[in-house]
């Protein structure tokens, strides 16, 4: 914009000077002089160079606007490389401080199990009941699972998978019941009950991306008992033909997701986009996980939900059934 006005200054600038000089000549009578001059040197052809002139000012206009319009688009196109960068260090500038924030989140959720296993551990010490002693050990060992699936969310996160999609022979029951185990000391003191459903035409063996899966479905659990007060988390698993694929589904009857902010849950340390505030606090990385490890997978994720009246997740890995052995 700057380029473009100077260069309007100098084109009325060229303007004033043939002005100024047709009128000084005038004053002069220097087309007259030039005149007499002319005829008294017809040889030298002055009258034929007069006369390009004209010619040679409009060709100067036209030179002139043709470089101010290239000016004013270089102006724009310089603008619009300006508010893309302003927007990038934006993001960039967002993305660091929630990067900040989801270390110092991550080390107190790692902090946690650690708590509850040393807690679990000198309980044991302290106590002679051989009940007591087995709830103690089953505590730590659930604390240890947790730690476990924490420290793989931060791993999944950051690694660079280059090898292509893990896939093992697997039994979808087995794997729905670890996911239970797993997830149940969530629930201890939440007034929340989870519920796990396996569909009877699911196989007993498949072959599949298996700790995908359970890494999928661990997220989704527990991102929805962090924003469910009351009421059930309810895990199911079917299993489709045509093409062959498992359906994980995970509903809840939590807080719920508003319409607008559906598009970015699954975008990386995102935790605000529930109707209410979380009752657990978590690393802002599960749903990304989740939508990253579908996608690796080739398959697909979707999402119902509305505030107040809870959410549904919908994941379909493909797998292929095999024979039992």
């Amino acid at each position: 914009m700057i380029a473009a006005r100077k260069h309007a200054w100098e084109l009325l600038l060229y303007c004033a000077i043939l002005v100024l000089g047709t009128g000084l000549f005038i004053h002069m009578d220097a087309y007259e002089s030039f005149m007499v001059f002319s005829r008294s040197h017809e040889g030298w052809e002055l009258d034929e160079m007069a006369m390009m002139l004209p010619a040679v000012l409009i060709c100067l206009v036209i030179f002139s606007l043709n470089r101010m319009r290239e000016l004013r688009r270089r102006a724009r196109l310089l603008e619009e490389s300006r508010r893309q960068l302003a927007v990038v260090h934006e993001e960039l500038r967002a993305l660091a401080d929630s990067k900040e924030e989801f270390l110092t989140t991550a080390c107190h959720e790692l902090k946690s199990p650690l708590v509850g296993i040393v807690d679990a551990l000198q309980l044991i010490e302290l106590t002679r009941d051989p009940v007591e002693r087995q709830e103690l050990v089953g505590l730590a060992e659930a604390s240890a699972r947790r730690l476990g699936v924490l420290v793989e969310n931060v791993l999944e996160y950051s690694r660079q998978d280059s090898l292509g999609p893990a896939r093992n022979r697997f039994s979808p029951e087995a794997l729905l019941e670890s996911v239970r185990e797993i997830a149940a000391p969530l629930t201890l003191n939440q007034g929340v009950a989870l519920c796990v459903d396996l569909d009877r035409d699911v196989p007993g063996a498949v072959l599949g991306a298996e700790n995908a899966l359970r890494l999928i479905a661990l997220n989704l659990v527990g991102n929805a008992m962090k924003h469910t007060e009351a009421g059930e988390v309810r895990v199911g698993l079917e299993y489709r033909t045509e093409p062959e694929a498992l359906v994980l589904t995970v509903a809840d009857s939590g807080s719920g997701i508003a319409a607008e902010d559906l598009p970015t849950i699954f975008e990386p340390f995102r935790q605000g986009a529930y109707g209410n505030p979380p009752k657990v606090s978590g690393l802002g990385i599960g749903l990304s996980i989740v939508k990253r490890s579908v996608e690796f997978n080739r398959g697909t994720i979707s999402v119902e939900s509305s505030l107040g009246r809870g959410s549904r997740f919908i994941v379909t890995l493909p797998v292929e059934s095999l024979p039992q052995e």
